[in-house]
């Protein structure tokens, strides 16, 4: 008796007297290795498969994965382009518009949809307020951009363009705001902080063809240099207006371009589409 309680209470190794194992009820079996709670719950988030091959990565860690505006980290260069919608082609009042956001490889970045009332679509045109949500290739929320009710006309100075810039979930990183100018359009693009950290100017806004094509230079806060550009044009290759935006090289932030986007989505619906759109109906701005 004292040699089985030593072979198998004390030491639940050794084997019986016939040779096979003794196995005990304080034994396990390990037959999964252990997971955390971030790893069992995995297969609800969409993995996202983004190629970085034509990147500047050196500022993003391989030890931490990538979300959100993380993907601005190393782009130099953004195409946006709007997705056409059969329903705005027969219907008479505008739709809510839709974008893809590219590199210029091709590869989709970003989704952007517009959200906005019928009622303004139809009276206001262009100058409608909406909400803008950038979602990543996983339909996850990057940023969201709010512009109000404004007129972008050097005859409306008391409420003019702007618009703000909140990362989920809900922090407010800064905003585009323009300047009462006569002819060539200002905008300021403020962190923040509230501080100006990019100049945005146009060509003249009198003559529509200028718009068609614009060109919008980036200039730094002190307006002595030129630091990147934003770009009106027509791409043979997808058959379809394009608009892009070269960013400056010390836009080393991710939010700093993400505000930077944004001033684009102000010049499209301000100046750009304007310039594409011939319909008789009211304007408010």
């Amino acid at each position: 008796m004292a040699s089985d309680i030593t072979r198998g209470r004390d030491n639940p190794s050794v084997t019986q007297d016939d040779g096979s194992y003794l196995r005990t009820s304080s034994e396990r079996i390990i037959s999964n290795q252990p997971q955390s709670n971030s790893n069992r719950n995995s297969h609800l988030r969409a993995q996202l498969s983004v190629s970085t091959e034509a990147w500047n990565t050196r500022n993003v860690s391989p030890l931490r994965p990538m979300h959100g505006l993380d993907f601005l980290t190393g782009v130099s260069t953004l195409h946006i382009q709007q997705t056409v919608d059969i329903s705005h082609l027969t219907s008479n009042i505008k739709s809510e518009n839709l974008y893809t956001i590219k590199i210029p490889n091709g590869l989709t970045l970003y989704l952007a949809s517009e959200s906005s009332t019928k009622t303004q679509r139809l009276l206001c045109g262009v100058g409608r307020a909406f909400t803008m949500q950038i979602h990543d290739n996983t339909r996850q929320s990057v940023m969201l951009m709010e512009r109000r009710l404004a007129a972008a006309s050097c005859c409306f100075p008391c409420r003019l363009q702007e618009m703000q810039v909140i990362t989920p979930p809900g922090n407010y990183i800064g905003r585009v705001q323009q300047q009462w100018t006569w002819v060539v359009p200002f905008y300021l693009v403020r962190n923040v902080n509230d501080e100006v950290i990019y100049v945005i100017e146009g060509p003249s806004s009198i003559d529509n063809r200028n718009m068609i094509l614009g060109h919008f230079k980036i200039l730094s806060s002190d307006f002595l240099r030129e630091v990147g550009k934003i770009s009106h044009r027509w791409e043979g290759d997808v058959n379809s207006f394009v608009t892009a935006i070269e960013f400056p090289h010390c836009a080393s932030d991710p939010k700093q371009k993400a505000l930077l986007l944004a001033a684009t989505f102000l010049l499209e619906y301000t100046y750009f589409e304007r310039a594409k759109t011939s319909c008789l109906r009211f304007n408010c701005c």
